[in-house]
């Protein structure tokens, strides 16, 4: 089985100066600023040579669409070369890299441009991937975008994300046409034999009302939805909590203070359960983790998960890995550095990674359980 962390590029790789929330920071129309950051970019043989000693063997990362395309109609074929770079060095480790082609960020002239509100925006997507596969990707598995139902919302419904937009028509077109850019994704990177998912985040529904109706509705727009209206070889699961669903209505309606979410990891062996006998398609847990100072806890809630996951392999279910998030503190959106995800951490100054016992705690499960 896989077993490692995920990151994605602007939380980690610093200086992504060509991006839309580049610009946003610079602005102050976003409160935090990503800055130099761990500075993955540059040190990623580092970050990878402590993956190999912690007994990690993947690593899902992002590719930066605005470092490959920072001006339309232009490949930055250095940036090609470095993720090309990144890939090879991580497979000289024996470490599976496990690519998402897009993680939020945009090229910011291509945000102008209206980003994925607009379909006729998908050819400079298109162009962007058919860079990298002329290129060549030396890599087995490949994720399209991440978490299509939280950006849209957190983009177009919330408008906590660039480009800050409150409109619920807005909202569902463009997750509508992130299902169906996927969709043109896939199919191209079928033909160059890859398998191919994108990683939805799911919740585990609890309700004090066993058949609510809200229940069924979260459960469909979150969990549900994002399966039926694509093509993937494999389902990507990120994982973070269970959600009391009449609770969690009365919350956003009042806008009350009191618990919704709660860690659970039982909610994750539910929902690869779910999934598997909804679909058939092996499972890959692509984002599991928590903020927390208590590295303690941390480990607790790894090892718990992990069971959660060997539990459901043990009954059957296809598991092709685990990849815990993150790798590393990092650039938390709108939060800036001030969550604690990571299994290692980082001084902002010197850059020094600092591995915490969680990150040995992660490596024994990934030593006991290879194959």
């Amino acid at each position: 089985m896989l077993v490692g962390t995920s990151t994605s590029a602007h939380q980690v790789e610093g200086n992504n100066k060509s991006s839309d929330w580049w610009h946003f920071e610079q602005t102050n129309r976003l409160k935090h600023k990503s800055g130099s950051g761990c500075d993955q970019y540059r040190l990623y043989k580092k970050d990878i040579d402590l993956m190999k000693s912690l007994g990690y063997n993947a690593y899902r990362f992002s590719i930066e669409f605005a470092r490959v395309m920072p001006h339309e109609r232009s490949i930055d074929q250095g940036a090609v070369k470095h993720y090309k770079d990144m890939i090879e060095y991580m497979k000289q480790k024996d470490i599976e890299p496990i690519p998402t082609l897009w993680h939020y960020t945009l090229p910011l002239w291509f945000s102008r441009k209206g980003g994925f509100e607009k379909r006729k925006n998908f050819k400079y997507f298109f162009d962007y991937v058919n860079a990298l596969l002329e290129a060549g990707l030396d890599v087995r598995y490949i994720l399209t975008i991440n978490e299509p139902v939280i950006f849209s919302t957190a983009a177009y419904l919330s408008g906590l994300y660039p480009p800050f937009v409150r409109s619920f028509i807005k909202w569902n077109r463009v997750m509508l046409n992130l299902f169906a850019l996927h969709n043109e994704v896939y199919d191209i990177l079928k033909s160059y034999g890859y398998r191919v998912s994108f990683a939805n985040n799911f919740v585990d529904m609890k309700s004090d009302l066993i058949f609510s109706p809200v229940t069924k509705l979260i459960d469909y727009l979150m969990n549900q939805r994002p399966l039926l209206f694509t093509r993937f070889d494999f389902i990507a699961i990120n994982y973070y909590h269970s959600i009391d669903a009449i609770r969690y209505l009365v919350y956003k309606i009042y806008k009350g203070r009191k618990r919704v979410e709660f860690l659970d990891a039982k909610g994750l062996y539910n929902i690869i359960r779910r999934e598997y006998s909804l679909f058939k398609k092996p499972i890959m847990i692509t984002e599991n983790g928590l903020d927390t100072l208590d590295d303690d806890f941390r480990c607790r809630f790894i090892k718990d998960h992990f069971e959660s996951v060997l539990s459901a392999r043990r009954s059957g279910v296809p598991v092709l890995g685990y990849l815990h998030w993150s790798f590393i503190d990092n650039f938390e959106w709108t939060y800036g550095y001030n969550k604690n995800f990571g299994v290692v951490g980082f001084d902002m100054k010197t850059k020094r990674r600092i591995p915490k016992k969680s990150a040995y705690v992660l490596g024994e499960l990934a030593r006991e359980n290879r194959g």
